[in-house]
């Protein structure tokens, strides 16, 4: 085989790969409709995910969605639930799912002015936001930048301060510019086809999501070239903007519910999840045993449980002192429940 035929076979190889890369995000794009609404904000279109009404009772829930993922993975387990009493929105952040992508969109300031103007425009003035992952540093901007609106925060694996280990291989090859573009349209366009599936399994293994996670939230839309170089563009510029914004959490001063693994090899628990529950002020740590790092699929009752723990912490603080002493009086008196007691009486 001469040099100038392995050269020729290896040029036609990579413009086939591309071509591939281009078919492909062109098919995961067309795939299905977006399952939500596009809104536009002066910081540009946002496409949200809309479940349940207003609650009398509950706050809106806001659910921001992590790296490589988009608004349905949040959609998938939680939504459904927190979605029977109150209203639950989940939108893509720019660069990802149906939110295009903005200049300077890898700055959490940028994300969360545009998804915030998109949320009130689904009626939602006040509300409690959770956040997965990456998720959760931007529901911490979130939470500093527009205290009056955010009543409290639900923190799943979340990534919350400077790591003192770097970022993975695939990102830091990917951001490169001058050979970055083409790893994303071969490599990556190689891996979506045949790798992704099998590395989802892997992530998800154990849990009930786990057979129809692919299909059910377009998990192939984040390996589109443009939307794979916005994730890599979010996590090797999220170090820089923790320096300054981990020091700001004590001023977070509504509860804070945080859950958190002890087996997550993402967003390791003592660097994160550990650590910004004892420095905001009203935090609570939840550790999962065992947990990894989409505790939001594999542990999702532990994750409904901090919304209950965080309603109840609001329904507390908003009680007059009145309200609290006679509460407080009439729980030492014993109640009968004559509803209890006849459920109980069944066999």
């Amino acid at each position: 085989m001469t040099p100038q035929f392995f050269v020729l076979m290896t040029a036609i190889l990579l413009v086939g790969l591309v071509i591939l890369s281009y078919w492909q995000d062109r098919r995961s794009t067309r795939a299905a409709p977006p399952s939500g609404k596009i809104i536009s904000t002066s910081q540009g279109d946002v496409h949200v995910v809309t479940r349940g009404e207003p609650g009398e009772d509950k706050l809106p829930v806001v659910l921001l969605h992590g790296s490589f993922t988009n608004a349905l993975d949040m959609d998938l387990d939680l939504a459904s639930a927190l979605s029977k009493d109150r209203l639950v929105l989940a939108p893509d952040r720019p660069g990802h799912g149906f939110s295009p992508r903005q200049a300077e969109s890898h700055r959490l300031d940028r994300q969360v002015a545009a998804m915030r103007e998109a949320v009130k425009v689904e009626g939602a003035e006040r509300y409690v936001i959770a956040g997965q992952s990456y998720g959760a540093a931007t529901a911490l901007a979130w939470a500093l930048a527009y205290p009056e609106e955010v009543a409290g925060l639900v923190l799943i694996a979340p990534v919350s301060h400077p790591w003192p280990y770097g970022i993975r291989w695939y990102i830091r090859v990917s951001l490169n510019p001058r050979y970055g573009w083409l790893f994303r349209r071969t490599f990556m366009a190689l891996y979506a086809r045949y790798g992704v599936r099998r590395g989802i399994a892997r992530a998800l293994k154990g849990c009930r999501a786990a057979p129809y996670y692919f299909s059910r939230t377009r998990a192939a839309l984040s390996f589109r070239a443009e939307e794979f170089k916005a994730n890599a563009e979010d996590i090797g510029r999220l170090y820089e903007q923790l320096v300054p914004l981990a020091k700001r959490y004590p001023e977070i001063d509504v509860p804070v519910e945080v859950v958190a693994g002890t087996h997550d090899l993402t967003v390791i628990l003592p660097i994160h999840g550990r650590k910004l529950a004892e420095e905001v002020a009203d935090g609570h740590l939840e550790v999962i045993d065992h947990g990894g790092h989409a505790l939001h699929h594999s542990h999702t009752e532990s994750c409904l449980d901090a919304f209950t723990r965080v309603d109840e912490r609001l329904d507390i603080l908003a009680r007059s002192p009145l309200e609290s002493a006679f509460r407080a009086i009439t729980a030492v008196f014993p109640q009968r429940d004559d509803k209890k007691q006849e459920t109980s009486s069944r066999p």
